[in-house]
């Protein structure tokens, strides 16, 4: 999936769009409870000498299903 991300360097937000591998469709899941998403998005966003890292999911822009995902304790 295409979200549209804002990262903030030195006090100045930033637009961008990138694309994500998820298994989850809402921006705030994707922040909450995908870390490896939001670590993949943080190495290419940023520099190792970055002190402040904020990365915002404001909205996804395009869905494309790849796979299905299986969760067998899920009712």
């Amino acid at each position: 999936m295409t979200a549209r991300v804002t990262t903030i360097k030195n006090k100045r937000p930033q637009s961008r769009n990138v694309w994500i591998v998820s298994d989850h469709d809402n921006p705030m899941d994707i922040m909450k409870k995908d870390g490896k998403t939001m670590s993949r998005l943080e190495r290419e966003l940023f520099t190792a000498k970055a002190k402040n890292k904020t990365i915002v999911i404001e909205s996804i822009t395009s869905i494309k299903q790849i796979g299905t995902t299986s969760h067998p304790n899920e009712t």
